[in-house]
């Protein structure tokens, strides 16, 4: 019978090797990397007999320790750019190059595990160069994505422009979150399929000329979109053409009262016409028209007047008319040329009227002369009116009745001595009658040793005076 080693021996023995085992890979695959420049791989040509490789010499060793150094520095750095980049969305705007860099950091990833740093390093940075110029291309693609965002704000008419204006500003937000234009976009862009409705409606009530409406859509959308150029542009179109309607509409007020000869209405509507273009050279002119046409007015309505006057024979009043408007404006020839006539007939009318108040002027020469000649004139005009014709009946009754005696009868007490002034001397007298053409007159009395006396005394034809006594009585 055969005796069998213990079972518990041969595991322990089986288990030291296993061990033995594990400590020798590791040491192959963690120590000797270090002591190998390149893996080696024999050559075809080789034989089992060739001598072993020469020992790495220290500077070898050194150098190849550097190369490490700069893969791994070269490494951290592309790690930093790789993160950057995707914080960017490079996926969204790079994603095949990307790709590339990435699949370029994979292969210098395998060169370095074989212990090919050299190499390593090479790979590394041609894909450090692509993501770094992809990081060049970031900042191309954050300007565009603005810039064709804010194109298609500007621009949108439909909703397309609308997704098109929010995805462009997304993709900027996302190459750049911190980005205070890329936020405005955003912010913009979400709000413009409202902002294109409410563009819609104003142009729609635009077209339809119902202003007030477009300029509440107007105002709405630029409320919305402060700095939308196109809703700023229409609204200020708008307001514009709401300013000029309601220019022209004061102004038509002011012309329809202007025919209606209402002045005062069209000096206040081309007044708001004038607030609104206070240099606006048509409501000048039309100001202008108004005081001309009013001024006008009232020459014509003075002319009137005095015409009026002048065929009622109120010839100072119709000639203090066409004073005061030749003192306005000396240039107005029909006031001057009517003036002349009515002159010519006011000065007759004031003549003949001073001699008909005091007829007993008629008496002396030159007064009767003047009369004379009055009346010739005043007979001289054709188709003279009721005041003419009267002036003359009085006149030539005035003139006739100058010249005819009145008996005056004057008495005394036969010692005064009575005189007529400028007419006789009739010496004392108990009674006397003396003939006196009508006039005024003045009897004197003198007496020695008293006070003289005078009366005077009227005579008309109409009223002869009665008895004219004169007597001194009043003792000195």
């Amino acid at each position: 019978m055969t005796n069998k080693p213990p079972v518990n021996n041969q595991n322990k023995t089986q288990k030291l090797v296993i061990i033995t085992l594990i400590v020798l890979v590791a040491a192959v695959v963690i120590v000797l990397p270090n002591y190998v420049s390149e893996p080696w791989v024999a050559d075809a040509s080789q034989t089992d007999f060739s001598p072993p490789a020469p020992a790495v010499s220290p500077s070898a060793a050194a150098e190849k320790t550097k190369y490490r150094q700069d893969a791994q520095s070269l490494l951290a750095e592309i790690i930093n750019i790789r993160d950057r980049l995707k914080d960017q969305a490079v996926a969204r705007w790079g994603d095949l190059q990307f790709r590339v860099a990435l699949q370029g950091v994979d292969q210098g990833d395998e060169q370095y595990r074989y212990g090919d740093y050299q190499k390593a390093i090479d790979t590394y940075q041609l894909s450090l160069d692509q993501m770094k110029n992809l990081e060049s291309v970031a900042q191309y693609e954050l300007v565009e994505a603005k810039k064709m965002s804010l194109t298609a704000i500007e621009s949108a008419t439909v909703v397309s422009d609308a997704e098109l204006a929010i995805n462009k500003a997304e993709l900027a937000i996302a190459i750049a979150p911190n980005d205070k234009e890329a936020q405005i976009l955003v912010n913009r862009a979400s709000k413009l399929s409202q902002l294109i409705t409410l563009l819609a409606e104003g142009r729609y009530h635009s077209e339809q000329n119902d202003l007030e409406s477009a300029k509440a859509a107007y105002e709405k959308a630029a409320a919305l979109d402060p700095q939308h150029i196109a809703a700023a542009a229409e609204l200020l179109i708008i307001k514009k053409s709401i300013t000029e309607e309601t220019f022209r509409s004061h102004m038509s007020d002011g012309f329809v009262a202007l025919n209606k000869i209402d002045f005062e209405q069209a000096f206040a509507a081309f007044n708001r016409a004038g607030v609104i273009y206070p240099n606006h050279p048509s409501v000048q002119q039309a100001l202008n028209q108004v005081t001309s046409e009013q001024s006008q007015l009232l020459v014509d309505q003075q002319m009137i007047q005095a015409d009026t006057l002048a065929q009622q024979e109120q010839w100072q009043e119709a000639l203090a008319i066409y004073q005061r408007l030749l003192l306005t404006d000396n240039s107005l020839t029909e006031a001057k040329v009517r003036k002349i006539s009515v002159s010519v007939r006011a000065s007759l009318d004031r003549q003949i009227t001073a001699l008909l108040d005091e007829p007993l002027s008629l008496t002396a020469s030159p007064a009767f002369y003047k009369g004379n000649n009055l009346l010739t004139d005043a007979k001289g005009f054709a188709n003279p009116g009721p005041r003419l014709r009267r002036q003359i009946d009085q006149l030539d009754k005035a003139l006739r009745a100058s010249q005819i005696p009145v008996t005056v009868i004057i008495q005394s007490d036969n010692l005064t001595e009575i005189s007529v002034y400028k007419v006789a001397n009739l010496g004392t007298l108990q009674q006397a009658s003396i003939s006196l053409k009508p006039g005024l007159y003045i009897a004197a009395g003198r007496r020695t040793g008293y006070r003289d006396s005078r009366v005077e005394f009227e005579v008309s034809e109409q009223s002869p005076p009665g008895p004219i006594v004169v007597i001194c009585s009043e003792k000195i």
